[in-house]
């Protein structure tokens, strides 16, 4: 037996000796070829076998290898190309992993849940954090703009902190909202996106159809932009730091009269003659002495500075990923005592507890201050700082001989008594801060090998308070004595989801995805505001409104609203190129009526990779092809609260000195108020060719909303003006192209070029019980009595946004042309002349006709990157072809008003010896009696050199530093267009839909230029 024992041992002895001669061991380190830092977590397989081994945190691994020739090493890693390398007598192997590019099995967020690129059915577009990273955006929804086709983004207020307004495959609806449902780290409705760091974002998702958006319900008719934040990522911490700072100068002015020029002015329209006239308010000798005289364009605006700094911490392990980061941006704004502040302070962690269990956390906390010096400087509502520097004589100075600001405007009475715009500016304050917190967090338990429950529970909370002061020593404050007002708004909300995701591969043939969930979300406001006049003192401002000596009544407020949801979703994958979709969502809503609290909206896509089947191996050049088709209906719930019960609203009168308080009935009871629905039909295609160089992507839709949220006039007897029911329809149809090529490809030199176009045809199908409604937003005194608050008109047949006015038709030349043409209109030679459209003679509201269209014919934009060595490029055009804008503005500046500054071309008005002109006589008061005439309604198309970007990447060196860029960015570099005011670019109206592209006292847009730097160790 002993002997036995001997000899097994022996042969073992002997096996495994043969067995280690017959293999060696092979070490390494792999790293990321952009960064070259370690890549932890790498497969690292022999070829044909299953022995392999993974990289450590620091990249590094070792491997038994046969010790013959002819073996290879396959090293593998999500998002990154994988490479084979023979082993051929090596034992040492450094490895560097390129990042894949964008691809087909790219994996992009969608509503609850991700998906492979190559399996979405619907109609998706996805911006990566390198494409965000290109251009230094003061607010996360601007990425938007030109970068994705079929969304329209409108910077409407071009003041730091201004908001801009997003349409999603056009308009549809008219009294609710049309900007699509943002989800932050999903939290749904995350609401306005200035407090989000755009540096923070990993991704932005865009679901444009019905097949992508029906998960989201009765919030998803207007689209759905999913942003996702920076995760951790496996690995050595790293450090990130990006700070740039620039300067912002305004791109455009508009062209006004001198002083000298306008002093004749004034002298024409008052020429001293005439029973009771008063006498001209200048000689001949003084206006050849005021010369230029002051131009207040340039007093009130100035280059302003903007700056941003970005630290951020990531790394992690396998069972706890981090990202931290700090974010400080400070923009100027080119108006005086403007601009926009934003501190925010992010965590994200996600942590694995066990095989199991996960659990994921994001957070933000942010700070805005935005200082305003744009509202009214000369009180009531016709205007603000920007129109008062248009308007207010060149011929007074800014300060007096003493060095105090100008009280307001002269000489009177022959100029509007006007503040100085520049005082106003300085001295009055408009404040607005506040505090946001954004929580979600969520856990992940996998309860049998593929079903994962996943509860979610989420809070926005949002802290806004606003300061307006005006003091006494400004023109806005003489008549109150100084006029403090405070306003304190809240809101939060809080969210539950609670889902399950069934995801299985069943066989080699059949893949199935299926999400259900329940959700419930809660949102809750409330607000205050005083108001007091009457201060002994400036010093304190609003910080103590008891100072004032006439307190008005304060108001406030408080509301709720609930939507409880079911959803669920099924994907299902046959042979890997046959892929159906089918989504149903069930949401209950307390903003309608009692007889229609649930809405059901589901959808149904299917496609067919037909770039998998046999028979397409021939074609060669093609690398994918792709079809699609899909259904849905989708809702919109975005009315005020209580719209569908009785409400009241406080009245009150005085009785002697008492002031008597009581309710009066605010709207009609409309227990069947429901959402808007609308049905939407997508067919796209998703082809790329020559292994991925060229790809190409086009859909066409069309979508028809229907039981609009419309207000409808009611009869006078009823004692109310209207009611807001569920009653006509909208219908939008375009077509969206992509194309994405990569020109060069070569070590030497890169050329990639991403170009997308998409034009939208909008239409009113009806509007109840009218074939037509005139409309406009403006509140201005301006307006008033002129018939100017209707610039639009809703019809049967024609856009959303048509505006609605007179054809101008020339001047006036002769009396014995008006004498000839019959017309009962008091006109005299120099007046404007307009189309009689039905033949009365007479100009009367019964000739308005659509004199132009605010809806674009077709929008694009194109970006090209290069890259030469350590250099890299990027130019972004955009493009906005076939609107036209109503330029307001124009309106006063060129109207017969004698009493405020004109443009240059009023300088070329008609006279008796000067008639070959469309400028008036000076003091015709035709245009502004008459309403907006089609000569204010201008060409709104551009093409814009939007962003340039150069960037040089430092080389490496030292083992602490492991990148270095700087850059430069212009942005608004060159904007080509015929119109002539700040901007073809405006909505003074902000997101109102039924005064688009009105151009009035807007913010002038900039152009800025910056540096940066961006660091990693």
């Amino acid at each position: 037996m002993q002997k036995l024992r001997l000899l097994i041992g022996l042969l073992a002895f002997l096996g495994t000796f043969v067995a280690q001669a017959q293999t060696r061991q092979v070490s390494g380190r792999v790293l990321n070829a952009a960064d070259r830092t370690p890549l932890p977590g790498v497969s690292v397989l022999l070829k044909g076998t299953t022995t392999g081994a993974s990289t450590n945190a620091e990249g590094a691994f070792e491997l038994s290898v046969p010790a013959a020739d002819g073996a290879t090493l396959v090293f593998s890693f999500v998002g990154f190309e994988s490479v084979e390398m023979p082993v051929r007598g090596e034992s040492t192997f450094n490895v560097q992993l390129k990042e894949q590019a964008q691809g087909l099995n790219e994996v992009v967020v969608v509503g609850y849940g991700t998906q492979r690129k190559r399996d979405i059915t619907g109609s998706v577009a996805s911006i990566s954090a390198e494409e965000v990273a290109e251009t230094p955006i003061a607010r996360a929804d601007q990425i938007l703009q030109g970068r994705v086709s079929g969304v329209q983004v409108t910077q409407t207020n071009s003041e730091p902190g201004g908001n801009v307004s997003i349409r999603i495959r056009g308009t549809n609806s008219i009294n609710t909202g049309n900007e699509p449902l943002f989800v932050v780290d999903g939290f749904p409705g995350a609401g306005d996106l200035n407090s989000i760091n755009p540096s923070d974002i990993e991704s932005v998702e865009v679901l444009k159809d019905a097949s992508a958006t029906a998960i989201y319900g009765s919030r998803g008719a207007n689209g759905v932009v999913l942003i996702t934040t920076k995760k951790g990522k496996v690995g050595k911490g790293t450090i990130n730091l990006e700070a740039y700072t620039g300067v912002q100068i305004v791109r455009h002015k508009y062209e006004l009269m001198n002083a000298k020029e306008f002093a004749q002015y004034l002298n024409e329209v008052n020429p001293g003659t005439g029973t009771g006239a008063i006498p001209q308010p200048y000689r001949q000798g003084q206006i050849d002495s005021l010369g230029e005289g002051t131009d207040w364009q340039d007093a009130i605006l100035r280059p302003a500075r903007m700056s941003n700094y970005q630290l951020g911490f990531n790394g992690g392990t396998e069972e706890t990923r981090y990202n931290l980061s700090f974010n400080y941006f400070d923009q100027e704004g080119i108006v005086l005592n403007s601009g926009f502040q934003r501190a925010t302070v992010r965590l994200n962690l996600n942590r694995k507890i066990s095989r199991k269990l996960s659990f994921d956390f994001s957070s933000q906390l942010a700070g805005t201050f935005e200082k305003r010096a744009f509202a009214n400087s000369s009180g009531g509502s016709n205007g603000g700082v920007i129109l008062d520097a248009l308007r207010i004589s060149p011929i007074v100075p800014v300060r007096d001989a003493a060095g105090n600001y100008t009280y307001s405007n002269g000489p009177l009475p022959y100029v509007e008594d006007v503040g100085n715009p520049v005082a106003y500016a300085e001295k009055a304050k408009d404040y607005r801060t506040i505090a946001r917190g954004l929580f979600n967090v969520a856990g992940n338990y996998e309860i049998i090998p593929g079903l994962t429950l996943r509860i979610t529970g989420g809070l926005d909370y949002n802290n806004n308070q606003q300061d307006v002061y005006r003091p006494s020593d400004i023109f806005l404050g003489r008549l109150t004595n100084g006029s403090a007002n405070r306003v304190q708004t809240n809101r939060y909300s809080w969210l539950n989801e609670n889902t399950l995701t069934y995801d299985k591969k069943l066989n080699e043939n059949n893949f199935l995805n299926v999400v259900v969930g329940v959700t419930e979300q809660q949102f809750y406001g409330n607000d205050f505001s005083a108001t007091a006049n009457g201060f002994f003192t400036n010093t304190l401002g609003s910080d103590n409104l008891a100072l004032g000596s006439s307190i008005q009544t304060p108001n406030s407020g408080r509301f709720t609203n609930s939507l409880a949801s079911y959803f669920g979703r099924v994907n299902y994958r046959l042979f890997e190129r046959y892929l159906f979709t089918a989504t149903l969502r069930a949401d209950g809503s307390s903003r309608f009526g009692k007889n229609n609290k649930w809405g059901y909206f589901p959808s149904a896509a299917f496609a067919y990779r037909l770039i998998d089947e046999k028979f397409m191996s021939d074609f060669t050049f093609l690398s994918d092809l792709k079809l699609r088709v899909g259904f849905g209906v989708t809702g919109n719930q975005e009315i005020n609260n209580y719209q569908s019960l009785a409400r009241y609203d406080v009245g009150s009168y005085a009785s002697g000195s008492t002031r008597l308080v009581g309710l009066v009935p605010a709207n009609i009871l409309n227990p069947d108020l429901r959402w808007e629905s609308t049905a939407a039909t997508n067919v796209g295609i998703d082809a790329a060719f020559l292994q991925n160089r060229i790809t190409f992507t086009a859909d066409a839709y069309y979508k028809k909303t229907t039981d609009l949220l419309l207000r409808v006039a009611t009869p006078r007897s009823t004692g109310y003006g209207d009611i807001l029911l569920n009653a006509g329809s909208v219908e939008n149809k375009g077509l969206e192209f992509a194309l994405n090529t990569t020109n060069f490809d070569t070590k030497a030199f890169g050329w990639k070029t991403n170009f997308n176009v998409s034009l939208n045809r909008n239409k009113v199908l009806d509007l109840y019980s009218v074939d037509e409604l005139p409309v406009g937003a403006s509140s201005s005194s301006l307006f008033v009595g002129a018939g100017l608050g209707q610039t639009s008109i809703l019809r049967k047949g024609e856009p959303i946004g048509s505006f609605y006015g007179y054809q101008f038709d020339g001047i006036w030349q002769t009396t014995d042309e008006i004498v000839a043409s019959g017309t009962k209109t008091a006109v005299r030679p120099g007046d404007p002349r307009y189309v009689d459209q039905n033949g009365d003679g007479a100009i009367t509201a019964a000739d308005r006709v659509i004199i132009g269209r605010a809806q674009p014919k077709f929008i694009y934009g194109i970006t090209n990157g290069f890259t030469a060595g350590g250099f890299s490029l990027s130019v972004f055009i955009q493009g906005v072809q076939g609107q036209d804008v109503l330029n307001l503005n124009r309106y006063e500046l060129e109207s017969g008003i004698t009493t405020t500054n004109k443009l240059k071309t009023v300088v070329n008005r008609w006279t008796p010896t000067n008639t070959d002109t469309n400028i008036p006589r000076a003091g015709s008061t035709i245009r502004r009696s008459t309403g907006i005439v089609s000569d204010v309604v201008e060409d709104g198309s551009f093409v814009r050199l939007k962003t340039v970007t150069l960037g040089y990447t430092l080389p490496k060196f030292g083992k602490v530093l492991k990148s270095a860029s700087v850059y430069v960015t212009a942005q608004n570099l060159v904007t080509i267009t015929k119109y002539t005011g700040f901007d073809p670019e405006v909505n003074s109206f902000g997101r109102d839909n039924l005064s688009l592209n009105t151009d009035y006292n807007a913010y002038p847009s900039t152009r800025t230029f910056i540096a940066g730097l961006k660091i990693g160790f």
